[in-house]
């Protein structure tokens, strides 16, 4: 199985993690706690989040200046039509998230 890294951003972590995690939709899953759903930024990262993390009341992660972030969030970029390695290094995701006016 493909392997690929990602960056991990739990809602207790100011940045979040750098970790490799097999490319697959069982692992994405289970690090949302359920059915996922994909939000593409800038850099060519695409957020994997919780489809329905607000309305289960997932705890607060972070806010993106158009969107309120609950639960746990999977950074990784586009490889075709399969998820790929992360673009960016966990210095950019940090001034990605002071940008957005979270403390980090």
């Amino acid at each position: 199985m493909k392997t690929i890294k990602a960056i991990i951003k739990q809602p207790d972590e100011p940045v979040g993690h750098l970790q490799t995690i097999p490319n697959d939709l069982r692992t994405f899953q289970r690090i949302v706690d359920g059915y996922i759903e994909t939000v593409r930024i800038d850099n060519g990262v695409v957020m994997i989040v919780n489809d329905c993390g607000k309305l289960r009341g997932l705890p607060y992660n972070f806010s993106t200046g158009w969107d309120t972030i609950v639960g746990t969030v999977i950074l990784v970029g586009e490889d075709g039509e399969e998820f790929g390695n992360c673009p960016i290094s966990l210095r950019t995701w940090r001034t990605l998230l002071s940008t957005w006016g979270n403390r980090v």
